[in-house]
């Protein structure tokens, strides 16, 4: 019943969102020791500076603008991912942002999933799965990228917003060399003058003769091969992407890098496909002015009931248009009169108007040095002497370029950690704080309500500026630390020494130990007196005193 005392409800002021985010964690199959052992912790939470992977990637997204944010996790680490999320991303310090933490059991199943299937789906089978809480277009992430300060992801988003015709706008990058050797390599197809992504194939599963289809060519004479490239995992997505997707069988969807991506730039350029597609992919948008013909009073009728039909169906009707004509002459004066865009090319038979294109990635160029005057004198003087003057140690160190790195495997997480401690060398980063404790001061991390507790550092210890520490840490006297990275709530004792390593929280090193070039992951234990180089130690490892280790890769309970 109408309450003439009812007031209207007030219209709430929205913005239109033209893209969400989705995250996906996975299990860590490359990361070895530390994805195995006990109370083994997520790879979306392995810290890089005392601080989540995680963190970077939502921070990337949020940067961007886009504040839905759908995370999908593996079940056994849900809980762990829920309470870090509750904390690092309250509603109290990110209000706006909207974060949608899901198992990845959670989503859609089709009736055969229900039958026997490996708990470790592929991302393809579970973005399939929770399809229906993907409003709009998409930008799909892994939970473990390391985006470089010159790459926003608006950039990767503006690209796609700017070609109407992207069904999918991917990003490939050149890695660091010693993230390349130990990556599978791959061989990539491109068309540089269209940035088209035409080919992704295993160099492994390549015959001695590599042949490519006369299609591909006749549409790309152009094609360019490279195997330098990585796939970053960061594909943006039109929505209907998901309408085809649901086509396919859980069955038959594995890996997106692997299976999925390969099978839908494939319909870019074969006919066939991507004729079948096309409706699916690219289905025709309600016409504005068709809308406003089908509710004019001064239109002819025909044309009026003809519009209302076509922006209108019935729900019984098929989602997707129907491409038989309902009556050719008004279709005919529709066209002439110009009422009525042109067809789809796709309806007579031509190239499908959808493509998936690329972003490659690559450092910039070094800036030009621009020497000081006092510099230029210095090396005038040194050249008139025979060139043998001093070395001017006020020059500034050459520069490095910065790479995409991801920690999917134990070369990029190490690399995040060593690119991690040269932005100690030279300013601190944004999250960490130095606290003065003893001679000299040590750099902390700080994070949420444990900030208070500042690391405990004897004044006969010497902890290098490039090192950082997390709080409640104590080190005793004589310790020496350099270039470290050293969690929260260890101990380092007395005339320990450390160099370039990775400490995970509430980690033991005791007296007089010596670890170099190693990482021990959370509750790991040094003996006294041992000697550890080149290791890496899953959760919970221990090292008897006096061991000597060297090369090694162990979970707790393992022995060299």
């Amino acid at each position: 019943m109408f309450d003439p005392h009812q007031t209207a409800p007030k219209k709430r002021a929205s913005v239109e969102r033209d893209f969400s985010a989705v995250i996906l964690v996975g299990y860590g199959e490359s990361l070895y020791p530390f994805n195995q052992g006990t109370n083994v912790i997520s790879k979306a939470l392995m810290p890089v500076g005392n601080v989540p992977i995680i963190n970077s990637v939502i921070d990337w997204v949020l940067a961007s603008g886009l504040l839905d944010i759908l995370i999908i996790v593996p079940n056994i680490f849900h809980d762990q991912i829920a309470d870090h999320i509750a904390e690092a991303y309250s509603k109290s310090t990110h209000a706006k942002a909207r974060i949608d933490l899901r198992k990845n059991t959670e989503g859609e199943r089709d009736e055969e999933e229900n039958e026997s299937f490996d708990g470790k789906d592929g991302t393809a089978r579970i973005l399939k799965r929770f399809r229906n809480l993907i409003k709009s277009d998409f930008v799909l992430l892994p939970c473990d990228i390391s985006p470089p300060p010159y790459l926003p992801l608006k950039k990767v988003l503006d690209k796609h917003r700017s070609t109407p015709k992207a069904i999918l706008t991917s990003v490939f990058y050149e890695p660091i060399e010693s993230v390349k050797e130990n990556e599978e390599k791959f061989l990539i197809g491109l068309d540089k003058t269209t940035d088209e992504l035409l080919l992704i194939q295993p160099m492994q599963a390549l015959d001695e003769d590599f042949r490519v289809r006369t299609a591909l060519l006749n549409h790309h004479p152009t094609l360019s091969l490279t195997t330098r490239l990585l796939d970053a995992h960061v594909y943006v997505f039109r929505r209907t992407f998901l309408d085809l997707l649901a086509t396919r069988r859980a069955k038959d969807l594995g890996s997106m890098k692997d299976q999925v991506v390969p099978w839908l730039i494939k319909g870019g350029w074969q006919r066939g496909l991507g004729e079948k597609w096309a409706p699916i992919l690219d289905p025709p948008t309600r016409d504005p002015l068709a809308e406003a013909l089908a509710r004019s009073t001064t239109a002819p009728v025909s044309r009026s009931l003809l519009f209302h039909s076509q922006s209108s169906p019935s729900p019984s009707v098929s989602p997707y248009p129907d491409t038989t004509p309902t009556s050719p002459s008004a279709d005919a004066d529709m066209y002439s009169s110009g009422i009525l865009p042109p067809a789809s090319s796709h309806k007579f038979g031509n190239t499908p108007e959808w493509k998936c294109q690329v972003m490659v990635i690559t450092p910039p160029p070094p800036p030009p040095s621009v020497d000081q005057p006092g510099q230029q004198k210095g090396q005038q003087k040194g050249q008139a002497q025979g060139g043998k003057g001093k070395h001017d140690k006020s020059r500034a160190p050459p520069h490095e370029p910065e790479y995409l790195i991801r920690a999917n495997s134990l070369a990029g997480y190490w690399e995040l950690n060593r690119r991690f401690i040269k932005s100690l060398s030279s300013a601190t980063p944004p999250f960490v704080t130095t606290s003065g404790s003893g001679p000299s001061s040590v750099r902390t991390t700080v994070a949420g309500e444990d900030a208070g507790t500042a690391p405990d550092v004897s004044p006969q210890a010497q902890i290098s500026p490039d090192s950082v520490m997390g709080e409640g840490t104590r080190v005793g006297e004589k310790a020496s630390i350099k270039k470290c990275i050293i969690g929260r709530h260890c101990v380092i004792g007395k005339g320990a020494k450390l160099n370039n390593c990775v400490l995970w929280d509430f980690v033991t090193v005791e007296e007089n130990a010596r670890v170099e070039n190693s990482i021990v992951c959370s509750n790991g234990r040094i003996g006294e007196k041992s000697q550890v180089k080149d290791c890496e130690f899953g959760t919970g490892f221990e090292a008897k005193p006096g061991a000597i280790l060297k090369g090694e890769r162990l979970i707790a309970g393992q022995e060299a």
